[in-house]
């Protein structure tokens, strides 16, 4: 759904990242963006975030519908961008074998995941240093920097490095605080009635004593 009509496997050209997100991050980390054997030397596209002139398998450069370069950019706005405007994100390479129905596009659980919820339990109950220490940990797998101190504010980015795409941003949005904030491409704050979801018109008339959420 990310990909472009003339990459290969051609798709929607629908989904970017934000370029708040994109610039947080350290490039040496492997999650950033890296060639991918049977990938890259198969349809030219790397794994993680894809920006600038987009090539082929051979190296050749490709080209929008107009036959313009196909250079993403980093800044995309949601109502002018064109069809080069944004960064792609690759975070499930695409399986050649079976494009229409990969076995890699969906993710339940990730030890890596288990890992910073550990280290969230422990910057929460005042154990700071057992949180960097597990922080730490993985980005040296993945290959990015240290870091010398975690807050709040570093684990939620780290989530976001490692869980990015998988689903899981709003849930932890909420639960450090940041939800109802503005970033790039939402410039107003969110009324808090949003941490809820309506309850289903089905589900109250089943059952008279629900009580709608605030806001719906």
């Amino acid at each position: 759904m990310t990909m472009h009509y003339n990459q290969n496997p051609s798709g929607w050209n629908g989904f970017t990242t934000l370029s708040n997100f994109y610039s947080k991050w350290d490039q040496n980390d492997t999650r950033f963006g890296t060639e991918f054997p049977n990938v890259t030397e198969v349809s030219g596209l790397r794994a993680g975030f894809l920006v600038g002139q987009q090539f082929n398998e051979n190296g050749d450069a490709l080209t929008d519908r107009a036959g313009d370069p196909l250079i993403f950019t980093e800044e995309v706005d949601l109502f002018y961008s064109t069809e080069r405007e944004g960064v792609r994100v690759i975070k499930y390479v695409p399986d050649y074998a079976n494009v229409d129905n990969p076995g890699n596009d969906y993710i339940f659980l990730r030890y890596a995941d288990v890992k910073l919820m550990e280290a969230e339990a422990e910057l929460r109950a005042g154990n700071a240093g057992n949180a960097l220490t597990i922080v730490n940990e993985l980005r040296d797998i993945r290959g990015a920097q240290a870091l010398g101190s975690v807050d709040e504010a570093a684990l939620l980015d780290e989530r976001g490095f490692e869980l990015y795409w998988e689903g899981w941003r709003r849930q932890d949005q909420i639960r450090f605080g940041t939800f109802l904030g503005t970033w790039a491409e939402k410039p107003n704050p969110t009324d808090p009635s949003r941490l809820l979801f309506p309850i289903p018109d089905v589900q109250l008339s089943a059952n008279p004593n629900l009580v709608q959420n605030p806001g719906y």
